[in-house]
């Protein structure tokens, strides 16, 4: 990349943010950047400068720090973000679950546009309140896991009875997403973006994994005590803990869905551990401690996993980045060895594969 390219981009996005924190009720602010291009995030920082009195207000975070996300304008599906920000200000009024809080402008809204003049870019700027705490992988441990599947059952509990606002709009989970067009199912897609890696034997795997996922999908009833807003992709970097308590970041692919498709995203975050069994039964115990889980939740968490790991090898041959191409021989490996066996055998348990 062009090193002045780089920083002129970085000076503009930073440039940008100052600007938009002046519609915030925050005070003077420090900005660390933590991450840019179509998406930045800015941590926000804030202080009293020397012989200024600390401001008090409604918006001020309790340890003074909040994250701001800049999108670029082009692309920025509107309804799609603030619906986010109706259902985390739901969330915070509503529960006493740790998500990040949604801050309005002095004006009142959640998103507001940012141009500057001299800047090409236009973007859509919107204030969360830090959420504190940290990710553990390697060092989860059961007994944290447990506490994660409180989490997900009381988010669970509260989007049973959720009301959407009008014009709230988020993704709907549907089986074609899976098995339809520009999967591996799709011969035209498997020809042209499956390098050679799906034949025969594969089409014959991937075809029985569908149609025992369109039998099952049919009778999982889609009531609201089965079906309804999830976080969508509940893993490690997503939920972190403090003080003893879960909190949860990450909430851009929340949409309709099972219930239980949130669980196997979170066990999917532990498959391939030697210890993957008792995290297993960990999260479940720290669900059902909330909520009871469906009579054949065993049967159909193994369909959920195996739809997940199609979606997996999908996105693997749908993306760009080569470093993902390149893992797609080894990982279609490791899916087609548990889909096999799959669809060849009875519900009785069988470990979910780790990710290469």
């Amino acid at each position: 990349m062009d090193t002045s390219s780089y920083n002129s981009q970085i000076r503009q996005l930073r440039i940008l943010a100052e600007a938009a924190l002046t519609q915030y009720d925050i005070g003077s602010a420090r900005l660390t950047m933590l991450s840019h291009g179509k998406h930045a995030v800015f941590r926000v920082t804030t202080y009293s400068r020397p012989g200024q009195q600390a401001v008090e207000s409604a918006t001020r975070a309790e340890d003074g720090r909040f994250a701001l996300h800049l999108c670029q304008k082009d692309g920025f599906d509107r309804a799609l973000w603030n619906s986010e920000l109706q259902w985390l200000a739901a969330l915070k009024r509503d529960t006493d679950l740790l998500v990040p809080e949604p801050v309005a402008t002095r004006d009142g809204a959640l998103m507001q546009e940012v141009q500057i003049e001299d800047i090409d870019q236009e973007c859509i700027c919107l204030l969360l309140r830090w959420l504190p705490g940290r990710s553990v992988d390697w060092g989860l441990s059961p007994t944290l896991f447990e506490r994660v599947g409180i989490f997900l059952a009381r988010l669970h509990q509260y989007a049973k009875q959720f009301i959407p606002p009008e014009g709230f709009v988020r993704p709907r989970w549907d089986w074609q997403q899976v098995f339809g067009d520009e999967t591996v199912l799709d011969p035209d897609f498997a020809a042209t973006r499956c390098d050679g890696l799906i034949g025969g034997r594969e089409y014959r795997i991937f075809s029985e994994v569908a149609e025992r996922a369109r039998d099952e999908f049919a009778v999982i009833p889609t009531s609201p005590e089965y079906y309804g807003l999830i976080h969508g992709n509940f893993r490690q970097d997503c939920y972190l803990f403090y003080k003893g308590e879960v909190g949860a970041i990450g909430f851009h692919k929340c949409g309709w869905n099972y219930y239980l498709a949130d669980l196997s995203i979170t066990l999917e975050g532990v498959a391939g551990r030697n210890d993957e069994e008792a995290l297993e039964q960990a999260l479940l115990r720290g669900y059902e401690r909330v909520r009871a889980l469906p009579d054949h939740y065993e049967e159909w968490l193994r369909i959920f996993k195996a739809t997940r790991l199609l979606e997996h090898i999908n996105s693997l041959f749908r993306s760009n980045d080569l470093a993902l191409r390149a893992s797609a021989p080894s990982q279609l490996t490791l899916a087609l060895e548990w889909l096999g066996v799959f669809v060849h055998s009875s519900f009785a348990g069988r470990s979910f594969p780790g990710k290469a």
